[in-house]
């Protein structure tokens, strides 16, 4: 029987650490209209374990395939077995609906990465988790395009733009003064950029930050380089370490603001001298901060 395999080609847009002949996405699914939101369309008449073999000569290690059924999660796997020859790996696999579970084992094997295999992990809408994996590599890593809780673990498991996994304590969702984390109730909004569970909100820059220590490098780095002089320093660097504008003893508030603000000159003696001995640093390294 002839399979009709519905794919588009994403270049640098979606996969910008590879060229364009390394980049390679596949969406299978009948619907042209979700697969057009990835670009131009590619179409595979796929007749017995030769068509498929052309799909799969044309895919790398760092190919993403996106199913959208059931059927084309079980039709694929049942290609892919027949036709791997010596083949570490056939990429990354994203996937819209659940496979059935004996299905994971086999799709974990074949795939680097198979996103959303659990009933409980809970996705991006269609467009939007679209635009997430179209974004540039700097962009979707900062993204999250779904996830799953475990009340056992009490851990929540996030996925990024980029596929990388990320797990969080349900300790760091701490209640705000409205709203309290509601665990039975998980979504991923916002095109990736927060997380809701009830009420209650998080961005995915907070989680990053405190979860990932590259994220926190490339954030600060990148203040750094906007927030120049003493007093952007200064801002970080009382911020890093908990403390209130009116915590600097002799100094005022006002004072410290208006010097975070770059509204004085670069504090001098005492003044100085006092922000170091708070900030539990040596005077000439406020500034490296």
């Amino acid at each position: 029987m002839a399979t009709t395999i519905k794919t588009s080609r994403i270049f640098s847009a979606l996969l910008p650490r590879k060229s364009i002949k390394e980049s390679r996405c596949f969406f299978l699914d009948s619907n042209r209209a979700q697969a057009a939101q990835f670009g131009t369309l590619r179409t595979y008449t796929c007749k017995g374990l030769a068509g498929w073999s052309s799909v799969f000569a044309d895919s790398t290690d760092n190919s993403m395939w996106i199913c959208s059924q059931l059927e084309k999660a079980e039709l694929l796997l049942r290609a892919a077995l027949q036709n791997v020859r010596n083949r570490v790996h056939l990429g990354d696999l994203v996937l819209l609906q659940p496979p059935q579970v004996e299905s994971i084992p086999p799709l974990q094997a074949l795939f680097r990465r198979v996103v959303g295999s659990v009933r409980s992990f809970k996705m991006l809408p269609p467009d939007e988790l679209f635009e997430a994996l179209k974004s540039s590599e700097e962009e979707s890593r900062n993204l999250f395009i779904g996830g799953s809780v475990d009340p056992v673990s009490e851990t929540l498991t996030l996925t990024r733009g980029n596929l990388d996994t990320v797990v969080v304590p349900f300790s760091m969702f701490r209640p705000s003064g409205v709203a309290t984390p509601d665990w039975g109730d998980f979504e991923v909004t916002g095109y990736g950029n927060t997380i809701r569970l009830g009420t209650f909100e998080a961005s995915a820059d907070g989680i990053l930050y405190e979860v990932d220590a590259a994220y926190r490098k490339r954030l600060n780095q990148k203040r750094r380089a906007e927030e120049k002089g003493f007093g952007a320093s200064l801002r970080r660097l009382r911020i890093q370490r908990r403390l209130g504008r009116g915590q600097f003893q002799s100094i005022s508030a006002k004072t410290i603001a208006r010097i975070e603000r770059g509204e004085t000159e670069k504090p001098r003696g005492k003044t100085l001298k006092t922000l170091a001995d708070v900030l539990n640093v040596a005077p000439e390294q406020i500034e490296s901060f």
